[in-house]
């Protein structure tokens, strides 16, 4: 497995499960609607980079959920077998990250 991208995908995910109880923890809105806290994890990340990432949260909730974008273009490409990535470290890094989460779920 490539120890890079291992890396990266745990450190990711550990900052961001972070990032994600604190929300859970100080705002109990956020415990029933999963935009609400998407929306501010992302906000916290942009104020983190001093970035000027404003999108009023009512504009905010008619895009569909991050997650429903990857999942479909996963089963496109993997299930479908439609349009698969032309890059080579893109396949390779989707591996890898699959492995590595697979792998390291529980240490996360």
């Amino acid at each position: 497995m490539n120890k890079k991208i291992t890396e990266y995908t745990l450190n990711e995910f550990k900052s961001t499960k972070k990032i994600v109880e604190h929300f859970l923890a100080t705002d109990v809105s956020c415990r029933n609607d999963d935009k609400l806290l998407t929306y501010k994890v992302f906000k916290h990340i942009a104020n983190k980079y001093n970035m000027n990432l404003y999108i009023p949260f009512e504009l905010f909730q008619v895009f569909p959920a991050f997650e429903t974008v990857k999942r479909l273009r996963a089963v496109i490409q993997n299930k479908e077998k439609k349009f698969c990535p032309t890059d080579l470290k893109v396949i390779e890094k989707r591996k890898y990250r699959k492995l590595a989460i697979k792998n390291n779920i529980y240490e996360i």
